[in-house]
């Protein structure tokens, strides 16, 4: 992921509506894609649009999304 394609962090979370912390979980979860360079972590702009889609910080579908096996439920 190179850094014109990525947003901070920090910047990623003002514009979802959460915060840095609850963003850096969901990347260690694997529900969302970050990059750690240089001592600061990144998020795909792509991925934060997706995220942003798919009802931002819903922890509900977020759960879901990242352990779900069923391709019928509509989660991913």
């Amino acid at each position: 992921m190179s850094t014109v394609d990525s947003i901070s962090i920090e910047d990623a979370a003002k514009e979802v509506g959460s915060t840095p912390v609850r963003l850096l979980m969901l990347i260690k979860q694997g529900v969302i894609r970050g990059e750690l360079q240089g001592g600061q972590w990144y998020v795909d702009r792509e991925v934060l649009e997706g995220f942003a889609k798919a009802d931002g910080d819903n922890r509900s579908i977020l759960a879901c999304a990242a352990s779900c096996k069923a391709s019928s439920c509509g989660c991913r």
